[in-house]
């Protein structure tokens, strides 16, 4: 596993092992691909395959714009991530949060790693109301919790330690 920035020093990504993109660029990419969208659409039996087609590249040029707004505003990103369980809020850090756009069907998932400094572990197309209940943001739980232990691992438990294990991977 490797860690790449993706706007400066607040969001980053995991770039897993054999994968060419980091999580967040290999998901614009599949969210913005057509011919994987339809497949998709057809997996998971949505009636409406073009509309949920046109839906899903609207949602993932809205995250889009919706960070690099952040971005380019300085804002914090707990405007787009939020903690993915209430109960969760208070912690400080290495809590798992949600990317989350009003009827927005597309969710990237991350670590919180200090006030304003986040890492993408992965994403999905929210298709249930639990991420238990659909294989695909079950396996992003998954995800997220095996992250959280590489970071406890490798000794990260604030912004300094991550910053520290970011310089020893370079």
């Amino acid at each position: 596993m490797k860690i790449v920035a993706i706007f400066t020093d607040q969001l980053f990504s995991f770039l897993y092992d054999n994968e060419k993109y980091n999580e967040f660029d290999r998901l614009m990419d599949l969210w913005t691909d057509a011919d994987y969208l339809q497949a998709y659409a057809k997996k998971n039996k949505v009636t409406d395959v073009y509309g949920f087609i046109n839906d899903i590249l609207q949602d993932a040029e809205q995250i889009q714009d919706f960070l690099d707004n952040i971005h380019q505003n300085k804002q914090p990103y707990g405007f787009y991530f939020e903690p993915l369980q209430e109960s969760e809020r208070k912690k400080a850090i290495l809590v798992f949060h949600k990317g989350k756009i009003k009827k927005n069907q597309l969710r990237l998932y991350a670590i919180k790693l200090e006030n304003n400094c986040f890492l993408i572990t992965g994403g999905a197309i929210k298709m249930s109301q639990k991420m238990e209940e659909h294989p695909d943001t079950a396996n992003e739980l998954v995800k997220l919790n095996n992250a959280r232990n590489y970071l406890n691992q490798n000794g990260v438990f604030d912004e300094d330690s991550f910053f520290e294990l970011l310089s020893e991977d370079i």
